[in-house]
């Protein structure tokens, strides 16, 4: 869940936030001690522990403008479900906060995978996708966008986009885009998801990553 394209809008650079996991992004294992999969299967028994919460250290995110922006992911997974908090920050402490992407749902890790050594192919549901403003130039930009959100954006305020989706944000409408199919792998105290494509598409079996992402998250 990479930001994009950069653009500059009431004297602050805006970006273009690619969901999760990086971003999903994101994310990772719902019932992998062998309960049930929503198609009637069972997850195998040595699918990795990934519940717990993961962080991605402070990153720098490089705009079409040439400044810089810097974005940090927050994953909290248990047994059956995953959360993503995706905030794009003005500084490189990630202190100021410009927006935040939220995203939830269901997951489960379906196999282990034939591409990614070490790696699992996993389905990440949406059952919540959020975009709230931290500043009113983000809040600005929002506003101006066709199609993004059902109303319009305040400050501080998350609205759900999972129907309308936010296409400048590269979130597509739940109807298109119902899960990202991904691959999770776990390395110790890191976890690490798959490089996500520039057009945000991991909708289908067809689009899962055939890589990880070289941003480790870290546990803790």
């Amino acid at each position: 869940m990479m930001p994009r394209s950069g653009r500059t809008v009431a004297g602050m650079t805006t970006t273009k936030l690619l969901a999760p996991a990086l971003l999903t992004a994101a994310f990772a294992l719902a019932c992998a001690h062998g309960c049930d999969a929503e198609d009637g299967t069972e997850t195998p028994d040595n699918a990795p522990d990934i519940a717990g919460r993961w962080v991605s250290d402070c990153l720098p995110s490089p705009q079409a403008d040439g400044s810089t922006q810097y974005l940090r992911l927050d994953f909290a997974i248990d047994d059956a479900e995953w959360k993503l908090d995706y905030v794009t920050h003005a500084d490189d402490a990630c202190a100021t906060k410009l927006v935040t992407v939220h995203i939830e749902g269901p997951y489960e890790l379906e196999r282990p995978s034939t591409t990614v050594e070490g790696a699992w192919e996993a389905r990440f549901a949406f059952g919540t996708k959020t975009i709230r403003p931290e500043v009113d130039g983000l809040r600005d930009y929002l506003n101006s966008l066709d199609g993004c959100g059902a109303a319009d954006f305040a400050t501080g305020v998350a609205q759900d986009v999972l129907q309308t989706g936010c296409a400048g944000f590269g979130q597509y409408p739940g109807a298109d885009c119902p899960a990202d199919f991904d691959v999770v792998k776990r390395d110790g105290d890191d976890l690490f998801f798959g490089a996500r494509p520039a057009d945000n598409d991991m909708c289908t079996a067809a689009k899962r990553p055939t890589a990880l992402s070289p941003v480790g998250n870290h546990r803790r």
